[in-house]
């Protein structure tokens, strides 16, 4: 089984949760959105998944790896958390996916017992750290010259809980604030004024500057790469991307 096969299981399985006691709440709706686009997975048509699923009665899917497995479960349990009352169908899902990947009872209490959301996802991340930004990194300052969307941005690295400043330009260079801090700048419409801009940040900020770029910026990447940047970040930004400055 592949790894996106794997998501998609999981999709389905939060789908089968979600669906067992014969309602869906908004929130367990919000997690499903939130998983599906924390971990990569490819959901073509939601109507026609969900269609899939019904259809399939109490069918639960399998997950090929372990880590990934226990998180879903780990998920379960969630979402049948998630409108504040668990019905007994909801349980039975829980304890027929838990016995479906021979976790034990021990390891049953244990899981209730570690559920953290901040990592639920991991298992199904494929993250190369790529910088050493997690030993000096703070929070987040972000330049908001050039940013169409600032507030997009900020409210990303805020669901994170990810203490974010914003700063004009020429303020951070002054040495206004941000100090231990990633710093993001956007990258301007002229290649050479954002390459220009780098390299002032970088002077200051050597390990921690991170360049945002539209999909059309793309090819100056090369060009910031050159002077010495070592992260930057195609809008639209998710949640892995902010994660995956603190490796």
């Amino acid at each position: 089984m592949s790894e996106m096969e794997d998501k998609i299981n999981y999709i389905k399985n939060m789908i089968r949760m979600m669906c067992c006691d014969g309602e869906i709440a908004s929130r367990e709706k919000k997690f499903l959105g939130r998983a599906a686009k924390e971990i990569g997975a490819e959901v073509g048509d939601w109507n026609a998944l969900l269609k899939e699923v019904l259809a399939e009665g109490t069918k639960l899917y399998p997950i090929s790896n372990r880590d990934r497995a226990i998180a879903t479960l780990k998920s379960l349990i969630v979402m049948a958390k998630a409108d504040r009352k668990i019905d007994e169908r909801e349980k039975e899902c829980m304890l027929r996916f838990a016995k479906s990947i021979g976790v034990s009872n021990s390891e049953w209490r244990q899981i209730r017992k570690e559920i953290d959301i901040g990592t639920l996802f991991e298992p199904f991340k494929t993250v190369q750290a790529t910088t050493g930004l997690k030993e000096t990194a703070g929070g987040i300052t972000v330049l908001r010259e050039d940013f169409d969307k600032l507030d997009d941005f900020t409210a990303v690295a805020k669901d994170r809980a990810i203490t974010t400043q914003i700063l004009g330009f020429d303020e951070f260079i002054a040495g206004t604030g941000g100090e231990g801090d990633i710093v993001c700048f956007h990258a301007s419409e002229d290649k050479d004024e954002s390459v220009s801009k780098c390299k002032e940040l970088l002077a200051r900020e050597p390990e921690r500057t991170v360049s945002v770029l539209t999909r059309y910026q793309g090819h100056q990447v090369k060009y910031m790469l050159e002077v010495g940047l070592k992260k930057c970040i195609i809008e639209p930004v998710y949640s892995q991307d902010i994660d995956k400055l603190f490796l």
